[in-house]
């Protein structure tokens, strides 16, 4: 064979050879495209049915099942299904990457508190669920935004939650650790916390006064913080705040040497205000619901000014929130003072109502005046409704 003749030939069966790899390797970046053909039919069309996938026929269970793909090719293991709504992790035990931890004197491991507890995660609706990376670090992964809801979400929580503002100290966002993207759906990536200040009183962590109150301080501190940037968050109760851990003193009857982080979380109602906006114009009008919510499911509750539908100043509102959810559950500290301060919080016109820096100003100068084991005391509280 003539060499020009053979150089065409191994040119030809070269061409041929790589022109085979090509096609070999692109049917291999197919297959995870291929095997999510039709998953974006199976997921919802928007937050509130995610978050209520009842209302079109879907089990939450199988919303996240469908992006259990999606997920792993992030780098992230979802958590096993142990009952409905109660995740538990696939390790004995989780890494808390500073976020989570246990108190020494919860050492039974089916009780909460434990360290084996921090590897369970009850959901509270559809649109988060938990996983964790292939080093055990736990994460919630939650729906963040969906085509054009949930746009305003997610550009806040880059700006507070990432990004040089979620390094200052006085910001108690939790942060987000990343974003995973899937066709027109965005998933927030955030560290799991220890627990939820909703079982601060009232449940079976064992927090003293000073307990309590260092988490009041703090979440003010947080929203002043917030307020500042002309953020109100408006859905400020406390399920959506969290704790490192519960200090419960009152186990040990010593004042703590460290004190748990609190966490602002679920910025979903949130309004921001442009810092040119006029203090008169910061104004929200009826319930502090995002557009694509039904106005007639809200069922927190709400100050007077919210309830008669004219405008009012969503930072006072905040406050009230806040306050609300202590002195609606009778939640008292039995020092005068300081429930006093509470209750200033709640006022019904929120002309006289504390603003979130007043509160805190004025609760921090009563503890600080105050020595640590004076507030080595139960609180006093009672569930709503009760006698």
């Amino acid at each position: 064979m003539a060499p020009s003749h053979l150089a065409l030939v191994t040119g030809c069966v070269v061409a041929t050879f790589s022109a085979a790899i090509a096609v070999y390797h692109g049917l291999t970046l197919l297959k995870p495209a291929q095997k999510r053909k039709g998953l974006r039919e199976k997921l919802p069309r928007g937050i509130y049915t995610w978050r209520r996938p009842d209302l079109v026929q879907l089990k939450e269970d199988d919303l996240w099942n469908n992006l259990t793909s999606v997920l792993r090719d992030a780098g992230l293991i979802p958590w096993i299904c142990a009952s409905f709504s109660c995740l538990v992790s696939p390790s004995k035990y989780i890494l808390s990457a500073g976020f989570a931890y246990a108190t020494p004197t919860r050492d039974v491991p089916q009780h909460s508190g434990s360290p084996e507890r921090l590897g369970v995660f009850q959901c509270m609706n559809a649109l988060s669920r938990t996983a964790q990376t292939a080093d055990g670090v736990a994460v919630v992964v939650r729906v963040i935004a969906i085509q054009n809801e949930g746009q305003q979400h997610l550009a806040l929580l880059r700006k507070i939650a990432a990004g040089p503002l979620s390094l200052i100290s006085s910001n108690h966002c939790l942060p987000m650790f990343r974003e995973i993207f899937f066709e027109d759906i965005v998933l927030g990536v955030f560290p799991k916390a220890g627990g939820c200040v909703d079982e601060a009183f009232g449940a079976w962590a064992e927090n003293s006064v000073g307990d309590v109150l260092d988490m009041i301080l703090q979440t003010l501190e947080g929203l002043v913080f917030l307020h500042d940037l002309h953020i109100a968050h408006r859905d400020m109760f406390l399920s959506n705040l969290l704790v490192q851990w519960h200090p419960e003193s009152l186990r040990t009857m010593t004042v703590p040497i460290s004190r748990p982080r609190v966490y602002i979380i679920d910025f979903e109602f949130a309004v921001e205000f442009p810092p040119d906006c006029p203090t008169e114009d910061r104004v929200s009008v009826g319930y502090p619901l995002c557009k694509w919510y039904p106005s007639t499911g809200y069922s927190r509750p709400a100050p007077p000014e919210v309830e008669c539908g004219k405008p009012y100043c969503p930072f006072k509102l905040d406050v009230w929130q806040l306050g609300a959810v202590f002195t609606d559950w009778s939640f008292a500290t039995t020092i005068p003072a300081i429930d006093e301060v509470l209750e200033d919080m709640k006022l019904s016109d929120p002309a006289m109502r504390l603003s979130a820096n007043e509160a805190l100003m004025k609760l921090s100068k009563l503890v600080n005046n105050m020595s640590p084991a004076s507030l080595m005391i139960p609180p006093h509280f009672k569930f709503p409704g009760d006698p």
